[in-house]
């Protein structure tokens, strides 16, 4: 494996083009400079250890590039922020693992690489580059005169390669910490009989509930003072702990909706491109029109899904089908052939420099079965690509047919003049039944007239509106929805869901000028988003460590609190002894009597809520004894345990230390790891300097 560990040193190797070098050194100097500018050239600092702002753009690229193929783009906020994060914790997870002596060997490398146990990413990715399996594309990289192949096809596959093993390797890593975590939290005997003993019984009770919600707060309101709403504050205040300066805001998100004669004059074009579809042999008649989106597109019944493979299914050659128009967005199919054909081969290619002669040349020597190698010193140039799998289906008929007429030998596949493609075919697939269709998309959009209404409208009510106040109190009034929004200055979105990661694309300055104005101030309009326009007020700015008592989230949660506090010891003693059985307090509360089941392990109890300290009280209780009013976090209760009942079978050992494992054990999880780790290191972002 020397030459493996050799790989592995030379992390650099590019292929590097001219244009792509020429805009990377532009990105680098324009980034460079404006570090200068702002005094500063980091995006982040992590512990001591800082993340230069050209490294940062260096690896956004790298993501950019290998989504360039995805239709579904990532908004560039959203990348930007993903990758920070990512970088972030890469340099967290590497300070643990030296920390911990967490490493991933030579020989571990080999065998989850080109062993026994090589990894099904490993053999898919060789098989992606035309190998059989990872140790022969190994094999390729490190014996390339075997194979025939040129230094530049070499260079990329190991570009590749280091690739593949820099991400294997950190997986392995994060893999064996995980485990080590894992290891440490582990259920003991005492941890195993409380666990046993807590899903042993479970209470079957009556009760009666007053929620805090059936009872008006305005009185209860009035007596709470700020030292009740302090105490409450400090009694939880690790939980309002922020990372990053916080912003309240309020922002107007205006859509560029077409209006509807920009919709009628999209259903005429509409229109015309089905006539034109329906009149000619293809889709040249309508891609013509230019204003519609005209492709041929070839596949497979398997292959194609919904509204097409329904229409394929049933059309005859020829046939077109418009279906509805889904909102503004129009699409229409026409069948122009249905052919079975060749589907996919395996095939060496051989590209021969030269003349007609100098080609024949060749040809009979390997059908002689000379290989590449043996010719290169007499044939200047010849190249040879290795077997692979290609889609044939597509190809011009006069490549197909040749390669469908192929045997086992050599054959000339691309003849020329000067230069050829010698092909040999391996494998061929059996053949299948293609479909060519063509589809034609019109989306309706707003005319310029429509957008400029749009913002003349919006900019007549930021002339009236000024400061943040007026802002968000009139625009409902004038038919404008001034939403309340929190953002740090990681923020990559207005509106930003954090779970679909989704919010107003291309919304990110908008963002950035929140954190670059003053408390009352309203924005300009922002389109960046051509089909949304925005405007952004600042309500208050929320820095330090923790949110203070002053934030209005957390001023009106801790309100809330104090007042249940300040109902429950009303309830509890107006209630107090008034009632000797549950229909009494029923009759006292305005409730009804229910049932439910307890189990003491859980706090949440259906048809009550999250009452632990009630589960407690529940557990100790006597059968038959009519307990309380207790005073809950939710409301005060009445309750009997009408029964008990025990566990049928005591649960084994694997099944508590499951249990363990899924209640107690979930730190080792990827996000809680990441989570901790950074909870135990000073980490400060300056991504709004740049971004």
């Amino acid at each position: 494996m020397a030459t493996l560990e050799n790989i592995r040193q030379k992390k650099n190797i590019l292929a590097i083009v001219i244009g792509g070098a020429l805009l990377a050194f532009i990105i680098e100097v324009g980034i460079e400079a404006l570090g200068r500018q702002i005094g500063n050239s980091d995006i982040a600092k992590v512990g001591s250890e800082k993340i230069d702002i050209m490294t940062f753009q260096h690896r956004v690229e790298q993501a950019s590039q290998a989504e360039q193929n995805n239709p579904n783009q990532t908004d560039p906020a959203v990348r930007q922020q993903e990758v920070l994060e990512d970088m972030i914790n890469e340099i967290l997870l590497d300070k643990e693992y030296d920390a911990t002596g967490i490493g991933v060997s030579n020989n571990e490398l080999s065998e989850w690489m080109i062993g026994d146990k090589a990894l099904p990413q490993m053999q898919q990715f060789a098989q992606q580059v035309g190998m059989e399996s990872p140790k022969q594309l190994y094999e390729l990289i490190t014996n390339p005169d075997k194979f025939g192949a040129s230094r530049d096809q070499v260079n990329q596959l190991k570009m590749l390669w280091n690739q593949q093993q820099e991400q294997l390797v950190d997986q392995l890593k994060f893999f064996k910490l995980q485990n080590l975590l894992a290891g440490t939290i582990k259920a003991n005997d005492l941890d195993r009989a409380q666990m046993a003993e807590d899903a042993a019984i479970t209470d079957y009770i009556t009760f009666v509930k007053k929620d805090y919600n059936s009872v008006p707060s305005e009185s209860f309101d009035k007596a709470i003072t700020d030292k009740e709403l302090r105490a409450e504050y400090n009694k939880r205040k690790p939980l309002f702990a922020i990372d990053e300066e916080l912003r309240a805001i309020h922002y107007i998100a205006v859509n560029v909706t077409p209006s509807e004669a920009d919709i009628a004059a999209a259903n005429a074009i509409a229109d015309r491109a089905y006539a034109a579809l329906q009149r000619g042999h293809g889709i040249d008649s309508v891609r013509v029109m230019g204003t519609v989106a005209a492709d041929s597109i070839v596949t497979t019944l398997a292959e194609a899904k919904g509204d097409v493979k329904d229409f394929l299914t049933a059309a005859a050659v020829g046939e077109v089908k418009r279906p509805e128009a889904q909102g503004n967005h129009h699409v229409m199919y026409k069948l122009m052939s249905k052919n079975v054909s060749l589907d996919s081969v395996n095939i060496a290619l051989v590209m021969v420099p030269g003349n007609k002669a100098t080609q024949d040349s060749v040809l009979n020597e390997l059908k002689a079965g000379k290989t590449v190698a043996d010719l290169q010193a007499s044939v200047k140039g010849i190249q040879e690509q290795p077997a692979q799998w290609l889609r044939v289906a597509a190809f011009a008929d006069s490549i197909k047919n040749r390669i469908a007429a192929a045997g086992a030998d050599y054959f000339v596949l691309a003849p020329q003049a000067e230069g050829a493609t010698i092909a040999k075919v391996v494998e061929k697939k059996a053949p299948k039944t293609f479909y060519t269709y063509g589809q034609v998309t019109y989306d309706a959009y707003a005319s310029q007239d429509t957008q400029d209404a749009a913002r003349a409208r919006l900019q007549d009510y930021l002339n009236k509106n000024k400061n943040a106040k007026d802002f968000e109190e009139h625009a409902a009034e004038a038919g404008l929805n001034a939403t309340a929004a929190e953002v740090t200055p990681s923020t990559p979105q207005l509106g930003m869901n954090p779970y679909t990661r989704s919010g107003i694309k291309d919304s990110r300055k908008a963002i950035k000028w929140a954190f670059e104005n003053k408390v009352g101030a309203v924005s300009p309009i922002f389109s960046d988003n051509k089909d949304v326009l925005v405007a952004v007020a600042i309500d208050d700015v929320y820095s330090g460590d923790y949110l203070p008592l002053s934030h209005k989230g957390l001023h009106d949660y801790l309100n809330n609190l104090a007042i249940n506090t300040l109902k429950g010891d009303s309830l509890v003693q107006a209630y107090k002894g008034k009632a000797s059985d549950l229909n009494g307090y029923a009759k006292l509360m305005g409730a009804s009597v229910d049932t439910t089941q307890v189990v003491f392990a859980q706090d949440n109890i259906a048809k009550i809520g999250n009452e632990p300290a009630l589960v407690g009280i529940i557990a100790t209780a006597k059968p038959g004894t009519v307990v309380g009013p207790i005073k809950g976090e939710n409301g005060v209760y009445v309750f009997k345990v009408d029964k008990q009942e025990k566990a049928a079978e005591t649960p084994s050992k694997e099944d508590l230390d499951q249990r363990f494992a899924q209640t107690r054990g979930n730190v080792a999880n990827p996000n809680m790891i990441t989570r901790i780790l950074a909870k135990g290191t000073k980490v400060k972002k300056n991504i709004e300097k740049f971004f």
